[in-house]
């Protein structure tokens, strides 16, 4: 493939970079639907949203599709470099399962929480498991 056909992907997190390589196509859900991005794509920023980023590499029978976890954060395109920065990320190879009882927990204490804004920060938890657990379950 010549450099026109590649599209150069990072995806980092707060902890340490997820993933950095080459694709052919990556996919990301942003907020307000899911976006695409080629190789030769123009310039963009994408707010993302809760769930899954996948990142194609190769084509045809060499084809592999990589597929990331994201618990929101920014997508960002120029001259074929793709970078995701998330609150966090995880391969979702790498990802051991979701505890029913984290979910429990997080759902008693939403109920519990009179303040907005932690209330808001644990439904975004609640959310990301939730999510976390869709992800495995399609694998």
């Amino acid at each position: 493939m010549s450099d026109q056909k590649i599209l150069h992907v990072d995806i980092i997190s707060p902890e340490k970079p997820v993933y950095s390589g080459t694709a052919s196509a990556v996919t990301a859900k942003a907020w307000d639907g899911e976006v695409g991005i080629l190789p030769g794509h123009a310039p963009m920023v994408a707010r993302l949203g809760i769930g899954e980023v996948r990142v194609t590499d190769g084509a045809g029978s060499e084809q592999k599709v990589h597929r990331f976890a994201i618990k929101q954060g920014y997508l960002e395109v120029s001259h074929n470099k793709v970078v995701v920065l998330s609150e966090d990320a995880k391969a979702i190879a790498d990802l051991k399962g979701v505890n029913p009882a984290d979910i429990e927990r997080l759902v008693k204490a939403i109920a519990e929480e009179t303040e907005p804004h932690r209330k808001a920060e644990l439904q975004a938890d609640l959310e990301w498991l939730k999510s976390c657990d869709r992800l495995l379950k399609a694998m």
